[in-house]
């Protein structure tokens, strides 16, 4: 069995894109969906916006895996989920209101409350963090 390349860069999702379509593919659609959500029909046709955005075969190809559902791509291609934890970050440390954030960002309040609790546990005074 051979194993598929590992793009770390991708989240889950747009690696399950990339192993059906290609990695263009799921490029295209990471950057160009990002913080969307949108259905892939079961059937995909030559004039539908999927074809025209990636290609009909790889539109095709990512109906086999994920046609008749909705799927939601997260803001992760070119340094955005960096960027964003960074907003984020600065945010809560200044102190502003979960609504305010989840306003600002359009993220959801779960990852408010995920970077939060983060920001807890790791201490703010040192900057180069613990060596041990």
């Amino acid at each position: 069995m051979s194993e598929l390349p590992d793009r770390a860069w991708f989240t889950p999702l747009l690696n399950r894109i990339a192993d059906a379509a290609g990695e263009k593919a799921a490029l295209i659609l990471g950057t160009e969906k990002a913080c969307q959500e949108f259905y892939i029909p079961a059937k995909v046709k030559p004039g539908h916006w999927l074809a025209k955005m990636v290609g009909l075969d790889e539109a095709r190809a990512i109906a086999e895996v994920f046609g008749g559902q909705n799927i939601t791509l997260p803001p992760s291609i070119g340094g955005q989920k960096r960027k964003r934890a960074s907003i984020l970050a600065e945010m809560i440390d200044k102190g502003h209101s979960v609504n305010t954030i989840t306003a600002a960002t359009g993220v959801a309040r779960s990852t408010v409350y995920d970077h939060k609790a983060k920001r807890k546990a790791s201490p703010k005074d040192d900057p180069q963090g613990s060596l041990f």
